[in-house]
């Protein structure tokens, strides 16, 4: 599908877009829920209307903040990379949190399919978001730690982990204000 076109099926979503006001009064109904909608189903698409529309960025980053992962679909890792992008400025606690939450869990993977998942981060760095990055570096160094891997596959982990050019200070803790809508069971 061509690009405007893609674009008109969500133009017509887009309802007026008020300056003031709270979050809510801010836009209609019908655009809270086609970014709810692109917030639990399709991370891509999100960024792709967000691109046409950046007028709409800090007010997605703040519905993200309310949104759980009710869908239980998986936000695509360069998807995120660029919403992390678009929306420097905006990055609340909870919103990072809550996107984060989205993206594919590493936590069962043999070491076979975590290098290979490491490679890619390796290959791809350039194009994934530091906050990702990290956050993918801590899982790797947890799974490394609650599995029973042998010494040597560990090393090999390990060295290209040293590898990834971790360039975030972001702190995952969850002692700011939007702490109490931390939902642990929600993951």
């Amino acid at each position: 599908m061509e690009e405007k076109e893609k674009l008109k099926n969500y133009e017509r979503f887009l309802g007026e877009f008020k300056e003031q006001g709270n979050h809510w009064d801010k836009i209609e109904k019908r655009t809270a829920t086609l970014f709810q909608v692109l917030i639990d189903g399709d991370l891509k698409e999100l960024v792709f209307v967000l691109k046409h529309y950046p007028k709409y960025i800090e007010i997605v980053c703040d519905h993200f903040r309310y949104s759980y992962n009710y869908g239980g679909n998986e936000a695509d890792m360069y998807a995120a990379s660029k919403l992390l992008t678009m929306s420097e400025g905006y990055h609340q606690k909870q919103f990072v949190r809550n996107l984060i939450r989205k993206l594919p869990k590493i936590s069962d993977f043999d070491i076979s399919k975590l290098n290979s998942f490491l490679n890619e981060l390796l290959e791809k760095q350039e194009q994934i978001h530091s906050i990702i990055l990290s956050f993918y570096k801590n899982e790797i160094e947890r799974n490394i730690n609650t599995n029973n891997y042998h010494k040597l596959q560990v090393k090999v982990l390990e060295k290209n982990l040293q590898k990834l050019l971790i360039n975030s200070d972001f702190d995952f803790s969850a002692s700011d204000r939007d702490a109490n809508l931390d939902i642990p069971y929600m993951d």
